[in-house]
């Protein structure tokens, strides 16, 4: 014989409350009477302030009058003054002005996705007058990358010694790069580079 579900629905329906209700029932009785307790004030512990009595101010000696500085004499010719500035002006030598810093105008940022990388890179020559005195050190260069890989400008940020920043610049330009991208496209940008001398143990 077929059951029809749909006539056994209401049945299952009216079952399951029957079941729920007698669990709860059996939960309430069966559950521990719940009994809350007085509410007790927490005791604070008492806190006890001292005073403290400051300590009597020792005698301060008064500061040692200072020396005043003789004040100017009046000279009775101006020849005497005019002898005195030139002794004193003698044997000055005049300073040029120095070269004002470089700038980093030059180092503008190119959006781009992925730098630059070295493809093949040129280690710079050791100059002699540096291997006798011991130099050791890195350049840092600014390089600009064109599209195609190429080192098209090489400049000094940071200096080390001059023959030592003409050989960083001489490998520099030689060195290759995977050219930096923007969305896939290869772009020219700046990049700083810098270039290791250190001698052998």
């Amino acid at each position: 014989m077929r059951l029809d579900l749909k006539e056994l629905y209401p049945y299952y329906i009216r079952l399951g409350i029957v079941f729920a209700l007698l669990f709860h029932v059996v939960v309430f009785i069966g559950a521990p009477a719940f009994t809350p307790k007085p509410y007790e004030h927490m005791r604070t512990t008492e806190i006890a302030i001292e005073e403290v009595k400051a300590k009597e101010i020792e005698d301060i000696k008064e500061p040692e009058e200072i020396a005043r500085p003789s004040l100017p004499v009046e000279t009775e010719a101006e020849e005497e003054v005019e002898v005195e500035t030139i002794e004193k002006t003698v044997g000055l030598e005049t300073v040029e002005k120095l070269p004002p810093p470089p700038t980093l105008d030059h180092f503008v940022f190119i959006p781009h996705d992925t730098p630059p990388k070295v493809k093949d890179r040129i280690l710079p020559v050791y100059p002699e007058i540096a291997k006798k005195a011991g130099i050791e050190g890195s350049v840092l260069l600014h390089l600009f990358v064109d599209e195609n890989g190429k080192v098209i400008k090489a400049l000094v940020a940071t200096s080390l010694e001059s023959s030592m920043d003409e050989a960083a610049l001489e490998a520099a330009r030689k060195t290759t790069f995977y050219p930096a991208l923007q969305r896939d496209k290869p772009v020219g940008v700046w990049v700083a580079y810098p270039v290791r001398f250190r001698l052998k143990d």
